[in-house]
């Protein structure tokens, strides 16, 4: 059961004082320092937490707590006290209950059992050793080649891929023809629900979809995307819904590129 928090008066911790990493966990036990950021079905993971509280005149008793969701997945770390820190093990901090596409929070609840909450990180997301805006995730997806995950709230979507698919991270990754059919949907997916169903302002930079908007925006130099209340005018959503087409044959251009210099090379070889 989820305890529930008195959580007046807390402090808002940012992020730049509470940061997690995720880092690779072989399977014979020994840490590893750098991976990818594409999920394998037999992959492990753990989190490093950086946690700079020192500003902050917390008491010393008062509890830490760290928990990582996505969905109904939910993980919870207790991490001793703001003045005798005490980190689980290495083992003791792999992601058995939640994806590595999850998001953390940091608790600072105060000792003696009253609940109350004098301090969060909420809405972490964690740095993976190789950052990427669409982390990979093989799923068994039947018939389908691949699915997005966008989850709930501020979780990160993920890209499922079918686990049949052979080699599924350099298929999506490296393989011009599979990058040429369906990355531009993806994308195009991508920005209509930031800007046609979230309706996310693109000038919000601590907005879900802001990388993605700046992606777009190196993709379509020079044309911001326009902001979209929740009662735009049709011409407005008509506006945006040509913008995502103009970036998305943009990139689909580039594409193009790299795929007739692959059948090139192939016909050469």
């Amino acid at each position: 059961m989820i305890r529930r928090f008195n959580n007046t008066g807390r402090i808002s911790i940012p992020g730049s004082r509470a940061r997690v990493t995720l880092r690779r966990l072989e399977e014979n036990g020994h840490r590893v320092g750098t991976g990818t950021s594409t999920s394998t079905q037999d992959a492990k993971w753990y989190f490093d937490l950086h946690l700079d509280i020192s500003a902050y005149a917390f008491p010393v008793d008062a509890r830490v707590r760290v928990e990582a969701w996505r969905g109904n997945a939910f993980q919870r770390w207790n991490w001793g006290s703001v003045g005798a820190p005490t980190p689980p093990t290495v083992e003791g901090r792999v992601l058995a209950e939640v994806p590595e596409t999850c998001q953390f929070r940091v608790s600072i609840i105060a000792a003696g059992g009253s609940g109350l909450l004098l301090g969060l990180a909420d809405k972490l997301r964690p740095k993976l050793p190789v950052e990427s805006l669409l982390p990979l995730v093989p799923a068994d997806l039947g018939s389908q080649v691949w699915r997005l995950d966008y989850g709930q709230g501020d979780d990160m979507v993920v890209l499922k891929v079918n686990n049949r698919l052979p080699d599924f991270s350099r298929s999506v990754r490296q393989d011009p023809v599979f990058r040429g059919l369906v990355m531009p949907q993806v994308l195009r997916s991508i920005l209509e629900r930031a800007l046609l169903v979230d309706r996310e302002d693109p000038t919000d930079r601590e907005g879900r979809w802001s990388a993605w908007f700046d992606l777009a925006k190196s993709i379509l130099p020079g044309r911001e995307p326009p902001i979209l209340g929740s009662d735009a005018q049709d011409d407005k959503v008509v506006q945006a819904d040509s913008w995502i087409d103009d970036v998305v044959a943009a990139f689909s251009a580039e594409t193009v590129k790299a795929l007739d210099g692959y059948t090139q090379v192939s016909r050469r070889r």
